[in-house]
Formats: structure tokens, sequence, C-alpha cells
């Protein structure tokens, strides 16, 4: 496993490019595959759940400033949220023996990826705050993808 938060980040980013190119594709020789690569990713998520909560989180809260460590909750409970979520559409998924749903398959995997992406951008916020609103906007952006008036 990782052994940086940005490795992580990386890693997370990477499985998240990969997952959807497969779904894109809807290539039915690569079912068992992505199935796997969505398993790992289970994997490398609670893997992170735990890296975060010890590195990133429990250092953080304790901070004095009350601001910052209810962001800081805020996000824990989003990267809860995220692991459970994966956990348990990932057990039913693999369970699974039906044909591959295509469509369902890609929904969820969108809605599961755009919010890993903000919680990303999210961290990097947080262990950022020498960066200006401007810069803040700028970098969620570019980590989920959101173009327009909230990255100018």
């Amino acid at each position: 496993m990782p052994q940086s938060l940005e490795a992580y980040h990386a890693e997370i980013e990477a499985m998240i490019v990969e997952g959807e190119g497969l779904v894109a594709a809807r290539d039915p020789a690569t079912v068992r595959h992505l199935k796997r690569r969505i398993a790992d990713s289970m994997l490398v998520v609670a893997s992170y759940q735990l890296f975060i909560h010890r590195n990133v989180f429990a250092p953080l809260l304790g901070q004095s400033d009350p601001a910052l460590r209810s962001r800081v909750n805020e996000v824990k409970v989003e990267c809860i949220a995220l692991t459970e979520d994966l956990r348990f559409n990932v057990r039913d998924f693999l369970a699974d023996d039906a044909p591959l749903n295509w469509d369902a398959t890609a929904a969820k995997m969108a809605w599961f990826n755009g919010r890993m992406k903000k919680h990303i951008a999210d961290v990097r916020q947080l262990m950022s705050p020498d960066l200006s609103d401007k810069q803040h906007a700028a970098l969620i952006a570019r980590r989920t993808g959101v173009i327009g008036p909230v990255a100018a």
C-alpha cells in the first residue's frame, strides 16, 4: 500500500481513470478484470481510510481552531461514508453472477468517483491552508473536473 497521502491520492485517481475507461469501453471480455479492479479499489480505499485518519485527521483535530476542527470532522465523516458505500456496493456487485449491467455500473461508478474526487480535493484543501480562496477553488476544479465560475 502507498506510504504517503499523495501516493494514496495518485493511486486512487489512477484507479478511477482505469475503471472509467473499462466501463466506457463496455467490452464483455473485461468484465472479470473490471470486477477485480473494483474489489482492489475497496482494499485501497479501506487502507487509505486508516492512513488518513491516523496521519491527517487526528493531527488536524488536535488544532485549537474550532472552524478547522469542524471542517476536518465534515471531511472525516464523508471519508467514512465513502468507505462504507464502496464496501456495500462492491459486496453486492461481486456476488452478482448475472450479466453485467453496464448502465447501472457506469451510473454507480460516476456517483462514487465524483464523491471520491471531491473528497481528495477537500483533503488537499485542508492540507494547504496557505492557499487563497481562488487557489482553493482552482484546485478543487482541477481535481473534480468542474470548470466555470467556481474555478475563476
